[in-house]
């Protein structure tokens, strides 16, 4: 196994297939993954809800975006306590989605503390759950890890224990760590044995730049990790072309829909997380998701060939690489 997925990480995305196996598709047609350890199948697009939460439409408007999303078979709910709006638009929705549904959200602290990071984190954690109007989730977020030491993370009474505990209790099935910088700080929480599910950003211009595929996913492939690929289509940046600048309607449809087939090739990929601000933009998603197929391989030296100029036009707009 170790050799097919070195050579198939030499081929790129394209060759990935087989080590992404189908799990068939839900009713609404959309292809289903296993999440790893998990052993949960949640559908290979995931509902972000940072942007209509953060971009505050009002009540109505974004809790219709949300549920276009789940009417349309989306099973893998992603949200967090730092997106504004966003877990109280899900609260009008949770109740009535609640066992259709795969629900994670996250907690983050910005204390140096470790015992005062757990306190805060368990603070913002318990008011998600009264927000989503709902027991318990099936996922919860360390969020944004590159941002803390990991002698932090890791450290008694700290965050790492503070997830471990909601475990125990009941209150998550499941534990998780997402970011986006600080790379190498990932690996050790990872290799905690902790960890059930990794969440970081993972698109063909990144790939230059944040190298979670080179030095991290190998990391949570080991540990039989769940992976879910975020920033997908690149995340709130700065960039020519409108690319990312807002979402899937600032950016042309072919290059969106390449780079979705991107991030789910990428070996061990469950789910591609893609936050839509409309639910025009969620449409599209699905239609994409529904009809997806790998990348050949000339299509992913293109596509990293032109990731490759982006990546050095944005910077590290995540924060530090290193």
């Amino acid at each position: 196994m170790g050799a097919l997925a070195g050579a198939a990480a030499l081929a790129g995305p394209g060759a990935l297939a087989s080590l992404n196996p189908d799990a068939g598709k839900n009713a609404a047609g959309i292809p289903l993954r296993v999440l790893g350890r998990t052993n949960e199948k949640i559908t290979i697009l995931g509902l972000g809800t940072a942007p209509v939460g953060q971009s505050k439409p009002g009540t109505a408007q974004g809790v219709a975006v949300y549920r276009a999303a789940l009417e349309a078979g989306i099973n893998y709910v992603d949200t967090a306590h730092i997106y504004d709006d966003a877990e109280d638009y899900l609260g009008e929705l949770v109740p009535q989605y609640r066992e259709k549904i795969f629900l994670a959200t996250k907690a983050i602290s910005t204390k140096a503390d470790p015992r005062e990071a757990a306190r805060e984190m368990q603070a913002q954690f318990e008011q998600s759950l009264r927000r989503m109007k709902t027991s318990h989730v099936d996922l919860l977020h360390i969020h944004s890890i590159g941002d803390k030491e990991p002698a932090l993370i890791l450290a008694p009474g700290g965050p790492m224990d503070f997830v471990k505990k909601m475990k125990e209790k009941g209150l998550t099935r499941f534990i998780g760590v997402t970011g986006h910088n600080h790379v190498p700080r990932f690996a050790e929480p990872i290799d905690s044995g902790d960890v059930d599910v990794v969440m970081v950003a993972l698109n063909f211009a990144d790939f230059h730049q944040y190298h979670f595929e080179e030095q991290i996913l190998p990391v949570a492939r080991r540990h039989g990790c769940g992976i879910l690929a975020m920033k997908v289509y690149g995340g709130h940046c700065k960039a020519p072309e409108g690319y990312a600048k807002r979402g899937p309607s600032m950016m042309s449809p072919d290059l969106l829909r390449q780079a979705m087939r991107y991030s789910l090739g990428i070996e061990g990929v469950a789910a591609a997380v893609i936050g839509p601000y409309a639910i025009e933009e969620v449409e599209q998603n699905v239609a994409w998701a529904k009809s997806y197929t790998p990348l050949s391989l000339e299509e992913t030296a293109a596509l990293r060939q032109k990731g490759k100029s982006l990546a050095a036009v944005w910077g590290p707009r995540f924060g530090p690489v290193a």
